[in-house]
């Protein structure tokens, strides 16, 4: 699939949109919550999913390379890697006696709109390494 015309254009494509995904999640959590208590959760959330984004979608890129079931293997990775953050993320900001609601709304919001982005590029790429159209 590296030789495959297009091939690089299309991550590209895939990890701009996933940056300017994470650039207006982190611009929202930072604008939105009227207090700092509110902010710094949101922004952690916001921020640990845009992480784990590029994770995943650096991860979905070797895989798919390789074949569509070493994707699907890396989803699920993917999923408890994202899982474990969340764990981990919940439980710091709880600790430290923050509401957990900003950090929810932060994380999921970006997570989501990744999500698609990410099963956007896998699609993509094996529709291409199939030889169809991208």
């Amino acid at each position: 699939m590296k030789d495959r015309p297009g091939a690089g254009e299309s991550f590209q494509n895939h990890a701009m949109v996933a940056a300017g995904v994470a650039v207006v999640g982190v611009a929202l959590a930072a604008a939105l919550p009227q207090t700092p208590e509110s902010r710094w959760p949101a922004m952690w959330g916001t921020g640990l999913a845009a992480l784990t984004g590029v994770v995943s979608l650096a991860l979905k890129r070797r895989a798919v390379q390789r074949s569509l079931k070493a994707a699907l293997k890396v989803v699920g990775l993917v999923f408890g890697l994202r899982a474990v953050t969340v764990a981990a993320g919940l439980y710091a900001i709880v600790s430290r006696g923050m509401s957990p609601w900003g950090f929810v709304v932060g994380f999921f919001g970006v997570y989501f709109v990744l999500q698609w982005v990410e099963i956007s590029y896998v699609n993509a790429a094996s529709r291409q390494a199939a030889g169809g159209d991208e």
